[in-house]
């Protein structure tokens, strides 16, 4: 009986120390998706742009001209949708 109970009690820390691994793992990769985004300068571009284009009440068209590779436009576009309130704020 006592056997089993020590059983129980290892799988039992086992497991929670588990779950607070995983869980510390994920707000890490989260985190550095947010630094990542906050770092790059076609996202805060876009994102500036978008919260002025909302503020002036005009259409959300992002002007992506304004950057020449496809990463960075669609990093600008991401920011100006967020900054003009077409996509929920990152969480």
């Amino acid at each position: 009986m006592q056997r089993l109970l020590t059983y129980v009690l290892a799988m039992g820390c086992v497991g929670t120390s588990a779950m607070l691994v995983q869980r510390d793992v994920t707000v890490r990769q989260k985190q550095t998706a947010d630094v990542r985004l906050t770092n790059d300068a076609a996202y805060r571009d876009g994102l500036y742009l978008g919260k002025l284009a909302h503020e002036a009440k005009r259409q959300a068209h992002p002007p992506i001209g304004r950057w020449s590779t496809e990463k960075d436009r669609a990093s600008f576009t991401a920011g100006y949708r967020e900054g003009f309130g077409e996509e929920p704020s990152r969480q």
